[in-house]
């Protein structure tokens, strides 16, 4: 005869196969961006602060945050937004890998993927073009990423003289990728934003108006 206690044990058990468990998307502080952190460095705090206003507060850390783009719009040309600085990165330097920060950011993504968020908390891969507000180099340079490949840097804005301002900028990224590398355009996969501050260790908020992709 099996013991009592040996019953209720079994009848506490569960039979059958478990149900499978959905993987948790990783969670992001803007609906709709997906954030991107790195390893040992503190993240950025971003916010929705109105429609279409996210802030970025950063102290001596650096994240990104990133938004994949619906296939109807890959091929557009023209890429709009707004920024708004409260100071540059003083002791930023902007070609050394090791002193690589820049107030504001906004990251282009080109390439044929798959739908962004299988790339749960990662950085999306392919060809990149960052648009930046610098400190010491002149506006309308362009430059390799110091710290990554396949990676070209436009410094749109640059030093204190807008600083406090909401500046709108309009790009023309097909002719910018073709300026950056040379071949035909391959098609925008994502589009990103990011404040880092990590290097140099000062505190900046930057607020940006989400990018928007159009026809002309």
């Amino acid at each position: 005869m099996i013991p009592f206690v040996l019953i209720l044990i079994l009848l506490q058990l569960p039979f059958g196969p478990s149900p499978e468990e959905k993987p948790e998307e990783p969670k992001s502080p803007v609906k709709g961006w997906w954030e991107v952190k790195y390893f040992a460095v503190p993240p950025t705090q971003y916010s929705k602060v109105e429609k279409g206003i996210i802030k970025a507060e950063s102290r001596g850390s650096r994240s990104s945050l990133f938004k994949g783009v619906v296939e109807k719009q890959r091929d557009f040309p023209i890429l709009s937004w707004r920024w708004k600085v409260s100071n540059v990165v003083c002791s930023a330097i902007e070609t050394r890998k090791d002193r690589f920060d820049s107030a504001a950011r906004v990251i282009v993504v080109f390439g044929k993927g798959r739908s962004f968020k299988i790339f749960g908390g990662s950085e999306p891969s392919g060809l990149k073009i960052e648009y930046i507000w610098a400190t010491h180099l002149p506006k309308g340079h362009v430059f390799d990423h110091p710290g990554e490949k396949n990676c070209k840097v436009f410094v749109l804005e640059s030093g204190k003289g807008k600083v406090g301002q909401w500046v709108y900028e309009e790009r023309n990224i097909h002719k910018d990728f073709k300026k950056a590398f040379g071949i035909d355009l391959v098609g925008v996969f994502a589009v990103g934003i990011q404040t880092d501050t990590n290097h140099s260790n000062e505190m900046v908020t930057t607020y940006y108006s989400e990018p928007i992709l159009k026809r002309k």
